[in-house]
């Protein structure tokens, strides 16, 4: 279920080109998150583009183009479940999102191209994700978009919160303590 924010200078993308960059991240992400592109999965995947005027982003100290590589300045935001990705899967986040940038911006042979262009995983807290006035996790959004509760790609969160019951166990945190799994699959 990724949520991804791309902060890009104003005028940088043509409506097309969001269009397409919005389309092949959803599908990628989907993929590497869920496994497979699903129709429950797109509800969940949104995409959203955030204009900052270049006077008002500086790399480097300064707003000119010294800094800043082929593909221009991109900030992309891709918000998780906490507990959803291991490291190689996250790698794979910031491999894939890089690429779809280069992509649509024509620079995917220019050396270097990506050096501007940054890809922040961040991992929102089991229990901080809500919908429909309801709190959702991982295990639960998991079940949402019809993931089969034996696939591998739910051994790395279940591990984890085993994991990380284990610690809250050995500490007394209580039972409902937020960052325990919402939901168990």
């Amino acid at each position: 279920m990724p949520m991804v924010t791309v902060h890009h200078v104003k005028g940088a993308l043509e409506a097309t080109q969001k269009e397409a960059l919005a389309e092949e991240m959803t599908h990628v992400l989907l993929t590497i998150e869920g496994g497979e592109d699903t129709e429950a999965g797109r509800s969940l995947a949104w995409v959203r583009f955030q204009e900052v005027d270049n006077d008002d982003w500086y790399v480097g100290g300064t707003t000119g183009a010294k800094y800043v590589s082929a593909a221009g300045k991109f900030l992309v935001i891709v918000t998780v479940p906490e507990g959803s990705m291991e490291k190689t899967r996250k790698s794979q986040v910031h491999a894939a999102v890089n690429a779809s940038i280069l992509k649509i911006t024509g620079t995917t042979d220019v050396p270097g191209a990506g050096r501007s262009a940054w890809v922040h995983v961040i991992e929102i807290p089991e229990g901080h994700w809500g919908t429909s006035g309801k709190t959702a996790g991982v295990m639960g959004i998991a079940r949402i978009v019809g993931l089969a509760p034996q696939s591998p790609l739910l051994d790395y969160p279940r591990a984890y919160f085993d994991a990380k019951d284990r610690l809250y166990d050995a500490a007394g945190f209580p039972p409902d303590a937020a960052g325990r799994a919402v939901v168990r699959y």
